[in-house]
């Protein structure tokens, strides 16, 4: 055991700070920078500029956009014509909205692939940032 010159806080052998104010075994407050000057902390490495993470699916991003825009391009075509046959239909018969039903079906059908496709890249975006900030991270 020893005792902070700082806080006489009873310290195990085992730690290298206080645990209460933080200074170092020395008597060096790790929480005072003027302190710190000078000297070098031989737990922790030395380390560059930290890396940025770069995303490497811009183009990705883009197709889903296209491909949600005509999803919904898709849904607004299906339903006009779907008005417009029940407006005009002077017999009107279900047959004659399997057309625009269908292009209503692809129209989620493409903009439910665009949103699964645009989470799925933004889980790998958030993955590589997470690795970037890990590979950066300080070693004590």
């Amino acid at each position: 055991m020893w005792k902070c010159k700082k806080c006489n806080e009873e310290i195990e052998d085992s730690f290298d700070s206080c645990w209460k104010c933080g200074t170092e075994h020395s008597g060096v407050s790790s929480n005072n920078p003027q302190e710190l000057k000078g000297k070098k902390d031989k737990t922790t490495k030395d380390i560059q500029a930290p890396e940025k993470y770069i995303s490497t699916y811009g183009t990705t991003r883009t197709i889903t956009k296209l491909l949600s825009f005509l999803g919904w391009l898709n849904i607004v075509l299906g339903l006009l014509i779907s008005l417009i046959v029940a407006i005009k239909s002077p017999l009107f018969n279900w047959s004659t909205l399997l057309p625009a039903v269908g292009g209503l079906i692809i129209g989620l059908h493409l903009v439910i692939s665009g949103q699964i496709i645009r989470a799925t890249v933004d889980s790998a975006d958030n993955t590589g940032q997470i690795l970037t900030l890990l590979k950066n991270r300080t070693i004590k």
